[in-house]
This record gives C-alpha cells, sequence and structure tokens, in this order.
C-alpha cells in the first residue's frame, strides 16, 4: 500500500490515523499543486482503490444532492464530500463514470468542512437538514481508520435542525457504538439479495454481515436507514427480493427505521462501455432499458412498476404499515401507480421527511414541519 499525502498534512490528525494503521505503507508527499494531483491519478488509475491519498478540501463539499431534473422527483438531501471512492468494486457504481481520481481519498480538514455545515444550516433554523456522506464514497469502508464518522455524529447531535446519515456496503460500525449520537445520526445500508452482493457487490460485506452490523447499531440507540437501490430485475427476482425482505425484518427493528428508499438501475449511456471493460462477463447490462427523460438508461417503465409494487408490498407485508418508503429519482406517475399518491414537487417530499420524522420519534425534538418553510427554500442543482 502507498499513502499520498499533500505538502502540508503530513502532521495532520487524519495522516497520522492512517499512517499508523498502516505501519507498512510506503509514505509518498507529492507538492500541492493542480499538475503534480493530475499527474498522480494517471498513474494510478489501475491500481488507485488499494492506496490513500490524504488531501485537503478545497471549495464547497456541502452542498444539496444533484440528483436530477424534471419530470423526477428529488428530496432535497444534502451531502457532505468527507472522502471519495471506496475500496468496494460494484459492477453498477456510477463513481467509475464520475471520478477522474481513482484513489481512496479522504480530506485532511474535517473541521473546515463542520463549518460549511454549521454555517448553511443556521441560515434557515426552522428547516429540517437531511445530511449524508455516501455520495462519492462509503461512508463507513474505511472509516474505522479515518474516524470521521464518530465526529460527525457527535457534531450532529448538538444541532437543532439537522439529521446525519452514514451509508454503507461494510458491516464496519464497531467504532461507532460507543458514540453520544442523541439519536441523530441514521445508519443505513444499500441492500441487494445475496445471488446479486455476490454477482455485482465486489469486495463488499456480505448480506449476513450486514445484518449483524444492523443489530449492533440497534442496540446501540441509533435510527437506521434502508436503500434498495439499484433494484436489479432479472433471474428469479421476485423470490430474490422477496428472500431480502424477508432476511432483513428478522433483524431491522421497524421502530427504528427512519426511512427506506427504492430505486432501480440507471446509468449514463457512456458509463455502458466502462462496464464491459471493467467487468466483461457481467450480466448487469443485459436488460430491457431505454434512455429516460434525464439521458440515463433505464429498465422500461413497465418493468419498473412491477418491481417497485412487489418491493412496496413486501416491506409493509413484513415490515409494517409505520414506513417511510420513498423513490429515488422516479417521476409522479410511478409514485401514483405504486403508491397511490404522489409530491407535487421536491419541497413537498423534503416537507413530508421532516413532518414524519416529528411523529414517529417525537424525543428528537427536530423544528415543527412548517410546509411554507419547505416551499420557500429555492437551491440550484447542477441542471439549473
Amino acid at each position: 500500500m502507498i499513502i499520498y499525502l499533500t505538502s502540508g498534512t503530513e502532521n495532520t490528525v487524519m495522516a497520522r490515523r492512517f499512517c499508523d494503521a498502516y505501519p507498512e505503507a510506503e509514505i509518498v508527499t507529492i507538492p500541492d499543486n493542480e499538475n503534480a494531483r493530475q499527474a498522480l491519478y494517471e498513474k494510478e488509475t489501475h491500481s488507485g482503490k488499494h492506496n490513500i491519498f490524504i488531501t485537503p478540501a478545497r471549495g464547497q463539499h456541502f452542498k444539496v444532492c444533484p440528483g436530477t431534473g424534471d419530470p423526477y422527483i428529488c428530496c432535497n438531501y444534502w451531502t457532505l464530500h468527507q472522502a471519495t471512492n471506496c475500496p468496494f468494486d460494484c459492477t453498477y457504481c456510477i463513481l467509475q463514470y464520475y471520478l477522474n481520481n481513482p484513489l481512496l481519498t479522504v480530506f485532511s480538514n474535517l473541521n473546515d468542512l463542520l463549518d460549511m455545515i454549521r454555517e448553511r444550516i443556521n441560515e434557515e433554523p426552522k428547516r429540517f437538514f437531511r445530511v449524508g456522506t455516501g455520495e462519492l464514497a462509503d461512508s463507513l469502508a474505511i472509516d474505522d481508520i479515518a474516524q470521521a464518522g464518530p465526529e460527525l455524529s457527535r457534531f450532529a447531535a448538538k444541532q437543532s435542525n439537522m439529521i446525519l446519515e452514514l451509508k454503507t456496503k461494510s458491516d464496519k460500525v464497531d467504532h461507532l457504538l460507543d458514540v453520544k449520537h442523541q439519536g441523530r445520526t441514521v445508519i443505513s445500508w444499500s441492500l441487494n439479495p445475496t445471488n446479486r452482493i455476490e454477482e455485482h457487490e465486489y469486495r463488499a460485506a456480505t448480506l449476513d454481515a450486514r445484518m449483524l452490523a444492523l443489530e449492533k447499531v440497534q442496540k446501540a440507540g441509533y435510527m437506521t436507514g434502508f436503500h434498495f437501490d439499484p433494484i436489479l430485475i432479472d433471474g428469479d427476482w421476485k423470490k430474490d427480493y422477496e428472500e431480502l425482505v424477508k432476511t432483513l425484518f428478522k433483524h431491522a427493528d421497524p421502530s427504528r427505521i427512519a426511512w427506506i428508499s427504492i430505486g432501480s438501475l440507471r446509468f449514463p449511456p457512456e458509463m455502458g462501455e466502462k462496464v464491459k471493460a471493467k467487468f466483461p462477463k457481467s450480466n448487469l447490462l443485459d436488460g430491457e432499458m431505454i434512455r429516460g427523460n434525464d439521458n440515463k438508461q433505464r429498465y422500461f417503465k413497465p418493468l419498473r412498476i412491477a418491481a417497485y409494487r412487489h418491493l412496496y408490498s413486501l416491506l409493509h407485508q413484513y415490515g409494517g404499515e409505520d414506513l417511510f418508503i420513498y423513490f429515488c429519482m422516479e417521476d409522479s406517475d410511478i409514485w401514483q401507480q405504486v403508491m397511490g399518491f404522489a409530491p407535487d414537487k421536491n419541497a413537498d417530499l423534503d416537507f413530508m421527511f421532516a413532518e414524519y420524522l416529528n411523529k414517529k420519534f417525537p424525543g428528537l425534538k427536530i423544528p415543527q414541519a412548517d410546509k411554507k418553510v419547505y416551499e420557500g427554500f429555492h437551491t440550484k442543482r447542477s441542471w439549473e
């Protein structure tokens, strides 16, 4: 293993954590400039996921989720980019298309990132912010060393109008169990049936390992979340997803579930070539797909609706009626056909989260949900 350090980060807490964790690693310091970084990325194209890069975060690393444009409904989720990339190798991972940095990158200036969150949420004290670190990295895959999760959880515990989500495909939760999180951290898992984990989620934790980790965090008082995304519609998918849901609710306490998302495989058309080159034996691209309104490849709408209806029914059958289930990047017609209702716009879904969490978890004492607060909120996204 090689640990790359941007010049000036050698004595930071983050650098020391990784250097102490890997005493046999080669330590390489690179100049703090763009040319040096680009040269490093080109050098590490094929081995980057085995090496670490510690560098300062520059620019705005706390922003609203890029989501997608009309007619798809987004939830106004906020993302903190505390790290990028992860050691797992999922065939469908969109990061292989979006990121030009192949290294496991962890930013050394976490306090600056916390200041970004603090400044933004203080601008709207009556609005409830859902903040997560899992957009450009797995939140917990290397967090047992980085220790950002505990720091973020302690930070969230002191805020009145935010909740933190740590989303993962790992089972690395032991370092979080003694944190005084005050119930303001949701630890969530991306889930797929066992055969799909084996076929498409290389190096990620097994389903059994994720379920054992789930039991640990529940005992430690954390809320939990689950993301059935991407659903992969192939083989005996109905049976496979029923077994998955049954397994989940053998371990998950529904009273501790903050939210559950559902979404299906989608990706920019250009990513297909990367998948073919990297995973030539994968069946990921064999499904019946078309290009959607967001220019991404998606399963045909009737296939998505059938899969969503099946899963939605299973979640209520095994987990009960008091679950907050939402779609990620689907239009109002999908909502109506599967759930019988649809948010009018992004702000409505954002408000629904706050309203539900207020009712289900009154001990959080989050700001009382006022729809006008959410309707008055405007954040420009990348497509605007």
